[in-house]
């Protein structure tokens, strides 16, 4: 499996390398490493020159060859890692058209701030390329450290269940982790889904035993979500970003109330026609 990982070698794009790393000891991965020279940056629009250009690649090189050296220094199970140094005015362009063409899994970034996502909702690099990728994107906030994958929670409007379930399982099946279906009922009616029946008839559908289904009554998704992350002590949440307005409507309350996911906890996003693992 390959995980694209763009970085600009801050300790915030460390982060994310990190915790990819930490991944690898548990599955057999390839990790790109990418760093996109910014074209459209003010110096490099000022001064357009192939010396110019040479000169921030080079250093761009020196810095992405100290990165490696950290990395294996740091890590005795020799994780595998290529890197690859571009240039492009749009960052978020340039990581989907690499990740298209080499066959990447998913792309790993980091978030930055207390609130984690909250600093993807409003607006950078990261939302940018979670908005525009085709390829799965995992986020990792600025707090969090790998710890192996024992509780994914999937939250769901139950609207397309099957479909998204099949697109994720993989990937739950080869950390071997629960997976536990959140339902959130914010405006607190009477939930007629049997989840007793719908859990098992998952486990039997998907062959796979480790499945949990649960409805929640909150105030708003953000806050069922974090509440359910912190009584299962998830590692992990999915979430699947082809519902346009769900997607709209959990970033804007992320905002307006100042909160997001738990900080430490990494964020899977999916979108409809992923074809992971396929």
């Amino acid at each position: 499996m390959k995980i694209l990982i763009p970085t600009d070698f801050s300790p915030l794009s460390i982060i994310a390398i990190e915790y990819a790393v930490g991944l690898s000891k548990d599955i057999e991965l390839h990790l790109v490493l990418l760093h996109v020279i910014d074209t459209s940056t003010p110096t490099m629009a000022r001064i357009s020159s192939k010396k110019l250009e040479e000169a921030i690649k080079m250093s761009s090189e020196q810095d992405m060859n100290e990165l490696i050296k950290t990395i294996k220094k740091e890590n005795s199970h020799n994780p595998k890692i290529s890197t690859k140094i571009i240039s492009g005015a749009s960052i978020e362009k340039e990581v989907e058209a690499f990740a298209l063409k080499n066959n990447i899994d998913f792309i790993c970034i980091g978030t930055k701030g207390a609130s984690g996502l909250k600093k993807v909702i409003i607006g950078s690099n990261a939302a940018s390329i979670i908005q525009h990728s085709s390829i799965p994107v995992l986020t990792i906030p600025e707090y969090a450290r790998y710890r192996g994958v024992g509780n994914i929670v999937y939250s769901s409007d139950l609207e397309n269940l099957d479909e998204e379930f099949e697109i994720m399982i993989p990937f739950a099946k080869l950390m071997n982790a629960w997976i536990h279906i959140l339902h959130i009922n914010e405006d607190n009616t009477h939930v007629d889904e049997d989840f007793q029946k719908q859990e098992k008839r998952l486990r039997t559908l998907f062959s796979y035993k480790k499945i949990k289904v649960k409805a929640l009554k909150a105030a708003s998704v953000v806050q069922g979500i974090n509440q359910y992350i912190a009584d299962v002590d998830a590692d992990m949440v999915i979430m699947f970003t082809h519902r346009t307005n769900l997607f709209e409507k959990l970033f804007r309350k992320s905002v307006t109330q100042n909160t997001a996911f738990q900080t430490k906890t990494p964020l899977l996003t999916f979108q409809k026609s992923s074809d992971f693992f396929n």
